[in-house]
């Protein structure tokens, strides 16, 4: 009876450790997001889109709404494409779903995207924001990047310029480009924060040291 009892709860913890190994999400998509956001150290979208093609070709979930958000705005030199992106989302909405509600942190901010965008999903800025801070308590840097830029815009929260600050130095200190940029801009124009050349300076170089364009030409201006 004793051996029993032991080996019903390890043939539990076993399963479920079979479970969580299933829903890891597709190491080529985490690095092409990282390749995306300049996490790897740099902006690359071509190397990011050449992993998110690779990693969706099995038919991955993630990695097909992944698909779906890069042509609903024309993201990692992607075209936009609307009506494809929500055909491509369609297909695997309810896997995404699932997939968030077993607390994957890429299926949580996904289902944010869904809602933000309209593509699987109607839009609802409100339940896209609440999507979005249960990937962002799971630590999803894109999420927590789209929070701050909910803040800033008033989208779905009451408009903040503190509270996107403080969302977007989360993601900047993980090395996310456009968040980097964005308080660059903040603390050049003094929104947010009392006003500070040296701090602005700062963030526009580290994004302009991960690729960032704008970043790169707000650096050479203030510093001429």
């Amino acid at each position: 009876m004793q051996a029993s009892n032991i080996r019903f709860p390890l043939l539990l913890l076993i399963l479920t450790l079979i479970s969580c190994v299933a829903i890891i999400t597709d190491p080529d998509l985490t690095e092409a997001i990282r390749w995306y956001t300049g996490e790897a150290g740099r902006v690359d979208d071509v190397k990011a889109r050449n992993l998110l093609e690779r990693a969706a070709a099995d038919g991955d979930a993630l990695s097909v709404m992944w698909m779906a958000r890069v042509y609903s705005t024309g993201r990692m030199t992607f075209a936009a494409d609307k009506p494809r992106a929500i055909e491509i989302a369609d297909t695997v909405i309810d896997e995404v779903e699932r997939l968030a509600n077993a607390g994957v942190g890429e299926a949580n901010f996904l289902m944010g995207t869904a809602y933000a965008e309209g593509i699987g999903k109607p839009l609802d800025p409100v339940a896209a924001v609440a999507w979005y801070r249960k990937a962002a308590a799971l630590e999803n840097t894109l999420a927590q990047h789209n929070i701050g830029n909910v803040y800033a815009s008033g989208t779905g929260v009451v408009q903040s310029d503190a509270e996107a600050i403080n969302w977007w130095l989360i993601a900047a200190e993980k090395g996310d480009a456009i968040p980097q940029l964005r308080l660059g801009e903040m603390y050049e124009q003094g929104r947010g924060v009392n006003r500070d050349l040296e701090q602005a300076i700062y963030w526009y170089r580290e994004s302009a040291n991960r690729g960032n364009t704008n970043a790169r030409q707000a650096l050479i201006r203030l510093q001429r």
